[in-house]
């Protein structure tokens, strides 16, 4: 993707929108689901990450972990996921119940 469409997703943050998105991964042979997330609010961005093995979903309550990171600035909010090897070139609007 190109800058104009990371451009796009930073204008959306900053109306105050939501944008992440959820994928699936594989680590020591189990499949996780992991979702982000980034939104301002307040004048701060949380920087959201939930991730949970998918045979323990019936139970996310007591296998689930999820991590808000505040930033001051949008730069460090992307940089942190991109430390984490995210792609926020991925993200969009998030349907249904938004994580943060």
């Amino acid at each position: 993707m190109s800058n104009v469409s990371v451009e796009k997703i930073i204008a959306a943050i900053e109306q105050g929108k939501v944008r992440g998105f959820d994928e699936i991964k594989e680590i020591d042979g189990e499949r996780f689901f992991f979702q982000y997330a980034l939104k301002k609010e307040n004048g701060l961005y949380n920087a959201y990450i939930f991730h949970i093995m998918e045979k323990k979903m019936e139970i996310i309550e007591d296998y689930g972990v999820e991590d808000i990171k505040q930033f001051t600035n949008i730069s460090d909010a992307l940089n942190y996921f991109k430390s984490l090897d995210i792609n926020v070139q991925k993200f969009s609007g998030i349907k249904g119940v938004l994580p943060i």
